[in-house]
């Protein structure tokens, strides 16, 4: 025991002098002497001494406060290269549930509402869904490209002048004079009908409606393509819409017309003219009823008509029993005319393309919305969101929105590849980009493009997005691509 004690003492007395009377060059040479004349398995338990001490994990020695402080400051390639430092670190950061759940939400990855007990146990979910949504981006941009066997839709002879998607089916018209509604899930074409050259289109469980420009509107029965109603104008008709619950169908004229009908029995009920306009256009849905639970034990008095004059989103008020006009409304107005080129409605709100502007070098796009609220009441509200498209871009025009992301159409100039632009809301610069298919001719604007499902503009999941039809585009053979992605391969 006293020789334990001299040898403490002597070492104590060593250690002070290593530490204090030795330089650092005296000191190097001094432990490379004692390694020197160490035996083997010394070295050995010198050397996983030395490893334990070298490599201390700071990281777990953090306060949980101060380390989750630390890796929010990280983006993500940090993160994912610090994941591979080690198997404590990638515990650390894999875990977090905080970090990986931001990034998800930042990136319009959808995040469960609410969390099974199975993704509840595990601690790694939100992170593994991270880089799923990244995978299925990926994915995404590939666009039409063959490895994501976008379905082909063959059969029309003539230039596709129309499409419109509803629950699952894509109705396409035709300079060749027909109709033909296709299931997006197999491809299949459903049912062909002999209509005439069709400028637009729109479809229900029950009834076809058609416009053309040998100057009238048709009812067709969806179920054999029977023509039950003819709707003759003094002008061409380019767009159409209806609502059954109030037997009224509304068409826009190339004079600048709006005109009201009975949807069952034809009769034509009121034309409303615009003045000072060179085109018109009406929305996707112009004819809403605010209340529709209700309306057999509250009865509906008026119903509004929204029109896209090309300069004006304008709210008409209509007295349903005798179609007189309560209330003209301009919603928004703007001198440029190519301002409105589509515009999405909703049982909620209207959302429209406000202003283009390319003094910063890029192409800006002001997406406006105005909120309905009530039955009858309209309120506006000033939300634009602003995006920049590549500087390249010089015409774009808007395709839809869901809960998280806006999709825009855009080209170069005169050039003939369009591209499909996908923005989230929380982003002024485009989120993802994918090309068209390649045409010989431009696009007409909106009746050769449209987004299907619009679920998988809600934000990123393999179930929002996988097996579901996302895009259909009428392609310069006549025929129609229609953009599905396969499951992802895991």
């Amino acid at each position: 025991m006293a020789e334990m004690a001299n040898f403490d003492g002597w070492t104590d007395e060593v250690e002070r002098a290593f530490c204090s009377a030795l330089s650092d060059d005296q000191r190097l040479k001094l432990l490379r002497r004692l390694i020197g004349s160490c035996p083997g398995y010394l070295l050995v338990q010198l050397s996983e001494h030395l490893e334990s001490i070298s490599k201390r994990d700071f990281v777990r020695l953090l306060p949980d406060c101060a380390r989750d402080k630390l890796i929010s400051y990280m983006d993500v390639e940090t993160l994912l290269t610090a994941c591979e430092v080690s198997e404590s670190w990638n515990s650390v950061i894999s875990d977090n549930q905080s970090v990986w759940r931001n990034l998800c939400k930042q990136n319009g990855f959808l995040v469960p509402a609410e969390l099974s007990d199975k993704q509840l146990a595990d601690l790694s979910f939100f992170k593994n869904l991270y880089l799923e949504g990244v995978t299925l981006v990926k994915h995404l941009t590939k666009g039409f490209d063959d490895e994501n066997e976008p379905i082909l839709l063959k059969g029309h002879s003539q230039e596709i002048t129309a499409m419109y998607y509803y629950n699952g089916k894509l109705a396409t018209g035709s300079r060749d004079a027909t109709v033909r509604i296709w299931c997006c899930a197999s491809g299949d074409c459903l049912a062909t009908f002999s209509t005439h050259r069709v400028n637009s289109i729109k479809f229900d469980d029950q009834f076809i409606v058609t416009t053309s420009l040998d100057k009238s509107a048709v009812r067709w029965d969806i179920s054999n393509g029977t023509k039950l109603r003819s709707y003759n104008h003094a002008e061409m008709v380019f767009s159409v819409d209806y609502n059954t619950h109030i037997d009224i169908l509304v068409t826009g004229l190339n004079d600048s017309i709006v005109t009201i009908w009975s949807f069952t029995d034809g009769v034509l009920l009121r034309t409303l003219g615009f003045t000072n306009v060179d085109g018109f256009r009406l929305i996707a849905d112009p004819v809403k009823i605010w209340g529709e639970v209700d309306r057999f034990l509250n009865p509906l008095e008026t119903f509004h008509i929204l029109a896209n004059n090309g300069s004006a989103i304008i709210d008409y008020e209509i007295r349903l029993s005798t179609t007189v006009l309560e209330k003209e409304d301009v919603l928004f107005s703007s001198e440029d005319c190519e301002l409105f080129s589509n515009s999405q409605f909703d049982d909620s709100s209207l959302k429209f393309m406000s202003s283009t502007d390319y003094s910063s070098g890029s192409l800006k796009i002001s997406l406006g919305c105005i909120d309905f609220c009530g039955r009858n009441l309209i309120t506006k509200r000033p939300n634009n969101r602003i995006y920049y498209l590549p500087i390249s871009i010089r015409y774009a025009f808007y395709l839809g929105s869901g809960a998280y992301f806006d999709a825009f159409v855009g080209n170069e100039d005169e050039r003939l590849q369009w591209w499909l632009y996908v923005v989230g809301h929380n982003s002024e610069t485009n989120h993802f980009t994918f090309d068209l298919p390649k045409r010989t001719s431009p696009f007409r604007c909106i009746s050769q493009i449209c987004i299907c499902d619009t679920k998988w503009l809600d934000g990123i999941s393999e179930e929002g997005f996988c097996g579901r039809a996302l895009a259909a585009v009428a392609t310069s053979d006549n025929s129609i691509k229609l953009l599905k992605l396969k499951p992802l391969k895991y």
